[in-house]
């Protein structure tokens, strides 16, 4: 890792504390706008299999239309997030299913990979600030800091939303995403 890596690591991570810490406090604007969140989703697939190459199969298994009101970077962010760690933890030739689909009210995103799995007693801490799960998942050097995932809890919990995890060792994990879908004004 060179000098100019090392850096942008450490301001990534002074950027993700003082966003938490302004988090804590209440101080962290939304732009809330209207917007296809089945386009913000094609966007970013597009984005992150420019970065994996053919390394992976990444593949939207569906992808429904879907509107909503929120703020459109906060939740790239987010889906950024949750594929890096699908393509970090996915073996080279492993598959990753992307599906949105709507469910009670909500658009709900899949995430899903074959990767080496979440071991159980790790579930239950990986949204908590810098936990990193070490035992059945492994990482490169230069990797994250553990505070990804606590950014996306606190973003998606800002726009009443939920996100979860399911993961069996040995055959994958499953991230999902609900945030509110926008209800058409019913006139007469």
């Amino acid at each position: 890792m060179s000098i100019e890596d090392e850096v942008d690591r450490l301001t990534r991570l002074v950027g993700n504390l003082i966003y938490l810490s302004q988090a804590e406090t209440g101080e962290v604007p939304l732009d809330i706008s209207e917007f296809a969140l089945d386009d913000l989703v094609t966007e970013v697939v597009h984005q992150v299999k420019t970065i994996a190459g053919n390394r992976y199969a990444i593949n939207i298994s569906e992808i429904l239309p879907i509107q909503i009101q929120a703020d459109r970077d906060k939740i790239k962010q987010i889906l950024l997030n949750i594929l890096g760690n699908a393509i970090q933890y996915t073996p080279e030739d492993g598959i990753i299913k992307i599906r949105l689909e709507k469910t009670g009210g909500f658009a709900v995103l899949y995430v899903e990979d074959n990767g080496p799995g979440i071991a159980k007693s790790d579930l239950a801490k990986l949204f908590d600030r810098f936990y990193r799960a070490k035992k059945s998942r492994t990482r490169t050097s230069g990797t994250g800091f553990g505070l990804g995932l606590s950014i996306s809890q606190y973003i998606v919990q800002m726009h009443n939303g939920r996100i979860d995890v399911k993961s069996d060792i040995g055959k994958g994990t499953i991230f999902s995403m609900s945030l509110p879908i926008i209800q058409p004004v019913i006139e007469g």
